[in-house]
């Protein structure tokens, strides 16, 4: 796991925990992304949690929640997938 994927976990599990939200987080991968000013990293990340209630509002709230990262910004949190008691993710992290 890549530095900048254990800070991308250790976030999301901060962010849930500050809403009582028991979840398991893996990094399903991890790739380049730039645009014409920006470079950084779209992070791909299976998110699991027993209540489902709780993940489906903490997943509603992610986008609008405050995401700091250090040496980057966190341009968007997107929903990519939902099934029963897990999700996946992307977080498109800029460099910065």
């Amino acid at each position: 796991m890549t530095p900048l994927m254990r800070v991308g976990v250790r976030l999301l599990r901060r962010l849930a925990a500050e809403r009582s939200l028991n979840v398991t987080i893996d990094v399903l991968g991890e790739r380049p992304w730039a645009s014409a000013l920006f470079v950084g990293t779209r992070l791909t990340i299976a998110v699991e949690s027993a209540d489902d209630e709780r993940l489906d509002e903490w997943l509603i709230a992610l986008p609008d929640m405050d995401l700091p990262l250090s040496g980057h910004f966190v341009a968007s949190a997107e929903l990519v997938e939902r099934r029963a008691n897990a999700a996946t993710i992307e977080l498109l992290l800029i460099e910065g």
